[in-house]
């Protein structure tokens, strides 16, 4: 009783706004007295056993962004939301509790209306070369055209504090409103602004080619009263506006504004640098437009094509079915047999690899790639569908001149048909693998294939694993290294990876020289432990080679083959490997690091990065790419990416900092600044073989210090 009293004298005191729900019924069982009288209860005790959406947020039904199903047991949840019914915003950490049996959501709220206010009011004067960083990302990096050029809009409206943010587009006579953001409490105007004739704007015209953006200040001083113009602008409460104009091949076809702007308004430079990067993505729009309306036939072969494909998919999206069966092909060594024989005899193959498809299953046939099929066979026997993929077997192993790897499934019930055409292609990628191993052991109904040469060069040794020290910035010592894999082409040259990883890659065959390099790291480590030298070696993984059911296993393998501790490898990965199926993805993560191996994501910052993927997935490295790393001392906005990127880094649990790529001293200064806590590059040392690199790490073990001075590094030859 005595802690009961003061823990709520506590509570009250603190005014503290908490409550826990049952997350089967959503009714609330638990409320801190602040919490109920916020809500206008007097009595906690009248809460209890009401639904949480109807008390708290004032619906209806369950919140659409309920947070229920995102929640796990011992990892608190933290959201900010805007509370319509008390018009408040609310800083949220919500935590899956069990009380008497039931899983409960504990939620704690705190006012945060007064921080969000200020916020929007620093936000709205962000410097334009940093908006413009933000514009350019958004537009770049989200995959959705629509939800990209909305939240540009938002971006644009803060920094003017404006009421309205709009793009407009011409159409033959016509104008028309394609996109717009508006403030709170202000009217959407884009369904009444549709096909409004081009004169009206006649004026906007002539002043786009004569001073490109314009800013108009006041609409009753700057336009006559009597224009359509000025009673369009005046129908939507317009005071005044800016507008900067769209040009393709030097034609004007659209524009760019702002209403009611009331910030920034002395400097339009933002408004018309982004004209180009939104013309841009209008551009994709319209290209991704044209290709859903253009012919659902393959012209190469008459089979159905991808946009047929994808429509059909969308099609069993929204019905029930019975059963669905999927069939995968793949042509095997597709670009061996282009480079051998001609792309014209390449094009004879696909389309007999079709007429054989057309002959079986007709329009239920699909060419989803160069050298893809998909067959999709709704409320299909299972008995019938096993029959018709024992055919298309039976003669496709029929040809000598091409092989294919088939991958099907059935189900019936509780059907997702994207779940089904994976697990037909992950089966069809087996079959793919076993090709590759018939060849390896002679089989003469394999046909060769890249995938023959890269094993034979394999066994060859052909490939060499060169080491790239990765240093401890604070303190200058080497805490391990990156494996690199170089290829001694038949004429004894050197060839870098980027002249064979790509094809490897589009090959699907990279899996067998990813286990091949970690095979040659774990043989390097147990002759270095061996000989008193330990360390620890990042490897790159392919998102094809991860893709493997059994890849973990085959990791684990290898290290345990040299007994190699799992705490000595890093497994890096880089950001396509979220093109993996979701629940996919968490379960190899999951795997790797269950069994102790680290997980880096390399090449971040290269091109556009997609900052979502750190939300959903934790890793134990971030590895900043190369590319963001040579510009930070001459890029103002490389700089501020890599600042602020950082410093999400730092706030990530668990999560260390790695940059790639260092080469001066003025941009080891800044990665210092930025605390980044570990680096690798030229500056250092550059990549080296392995008895070179156990010389380096022994040297230093010996000596007790740094051994990778600038100087040293100039003087050392390591290729």
């Amino acid at each position: 009783m005595r802690e009961a009293f003061f823990e709520q004298s506590i509570i009250n005191l603190q005014n503290l706004v908490a409550y826990a729900t049952d997350t089967d019924t959503n009714e609330i069982i638990y409320m801190t007295q602040p919490a109920a009288t916020l809500y206008g209860f007097k009595d906690v005790q009248e809460t209890y056993g009401r639904k949480c959406y109807q008390l708290i947020q004032g619906m209806d039904t369950v919140c659409p962004f309920c947070t229920n199903s995102k929640l796990i047991p011992d990892k608190p949840y933290h959201w900010q939301h805007y509370n319509e019914k008390l018009q408040t915003w609310f800083d949220i950490t919500d935590i899956l509790v069990t009380f008497e049996g039931k899983s409960c959501r504990l939620e704690i709220a705190r006012d945060i209306t007064d921080q969000k206010v200020r916020f929007d009011r620093v936000s709205s004067r962000l410097t334009v070369e940093e908006t413009l960083v933000d514009c350019i990302q958004t537009l770049s990096s989200e995959a959705d055209v629509n939800a990209a050029v909305d939240r540009f809009l938002e971006i644009i409206g803060h920094f003017y504090t404006a009421d309205r943010a709009y793009i407009f587009e011409y159409e033959k006579n016509y104008i028309k409103n394609t996109f717009e953001w508006c403030a709170p409490d202000i009217l959407h105007q884009m369904k009444v602004l549709q096909e409004i004739p081009i004169e009206y704007v006649r004026e906007w015209n002539y002043k786009f080619e004569l001073d490109g953006e314009f800013f108009i200040t006041s609409l009753d001083k700057d336009l006559e009263i009597d224009t359509p113009e000025y009673r369009i602008l005046k129908d939507q409460g317009i005071e005044s506006l800016a507008v900067a104009p769209l040009r393709k091949n030097g034609k004007i076809i659209g524009f760019l504004g702002v209403d009611n702007p009331r910030e920034s308004t002395d400097d339009l430079t933002l408004l018309r640098s982004v004209c180009s990067f939104v013309l841009e993505e209008m551009e994709r729009r319209r290209l991704i437009r044209d290709l859903e309306l253009s012919s659902y036939t393959d012209f190469l072969t008459g089979l159905q094509n991808r946009n047929s494909y994808i429509k059909m998919l969308d099609k069993l999206s929204g019905q029930t079915l019975q059963s669905l069966g999927v069939i995968y092909i793949d042509i095997n060594g597709m670009k061996k047999i282009n480079d051998s024989n001609g792309h014209e005899y390449g094009d004879r193959v696909i389309k007999k690899v079709a007429d054989t498809l057309k002959l079986r299953v007709g329009p239920e046939a699909y060419r989803v790639g160069g050298d893809e099929f998909t067959v999709l066979c709704v409320d299909i026997e299972e008995q019938e569908f096993r029959a018709l993929t024992e055919k298309l077997v039976r003669d496709f192993n029929k040809n000598k001149e091409y092989d294919v790897s088939i991958g099907h499934t059935w189900k019936e019930g509780n059907i997702s048909a994207d779940e089904e055409i994976l697990k037909a292609d992950d089966l069809m990628y087996a079959e793919k693998q076993r090709y590759y191993h018939a060849v390896l052991q002679g089989d003469r109904r394999a046909r060769a294939g890249i995938a023959t040469e890269l094993l034979e060069d394999i066994a060859d040794r052909r490939f060499e694993v060169y080491y790239q020290p990765q240093i401890c910035l604070k303190t200058g010592r080497i805490i391990g290294a990156e494996a690199l894999v170089r290829k001694w082409n038949k004429r004894g040259n050197l060839v870098l990876p980027d002249h064979f990883i790509p094809q490897y890659e589009r090959e699907r065959v990279i899996r067998h020289l990813d286990l091949y390099v970690l095979q040659t790291v774990c043989a390097d480590l147990q002759k270095w432990k061996r000989q008193g030298i330990e360390t620890h070696i990042s490897s790159n993984f392919s998102r094809v080679t991860l893709m493997a059911s059994d890849i973990v296993m085959k990791i684990k393998q290898i290290c345990q083959e040299y007994g190699v501790p799992a705490e000595n490898i890093t497994i890096e990965v880089t950001e396509n490997i979220s093109k993996l199926e979701p629940h996919q993805l968490l379960e190899l993560m999951e795997q790797l690091i269950g069994e102790g191996f680290s997980v880096s994501l390399d090449d971040f910052g290269s091109k556009y990065s997609n900052l979502s993927i750190l939300t959903t997935l934790d890793f134990n490295e971030i590895k900043f790419d190369k590319s963001l790393v040579d510009k930070l001392s001459s890029d103002v906005k490389s700089r501020i990416v890599m600042k602020n990127t950082m410093q999400i880094c730092h706030e990530l649990p668990k999560t260390r900092s790695l940059a790639e790529g260092i080469e001066t001293v003025e941009q080891l200064d800044l990665l210092h600044q930025y605390h980044c806590e570990y680096g690798q590059g030229y500056y250092f040392a550059r990549p080296m073989g392995s008895e070179a690199f156990f010389e380096l790490i022994r040297k230093e073990q010996i000596l007790g210090a740094s051994v990778l001075t600038q100087q040293y590094c100039r003087e050392a030859d390591y290729e």
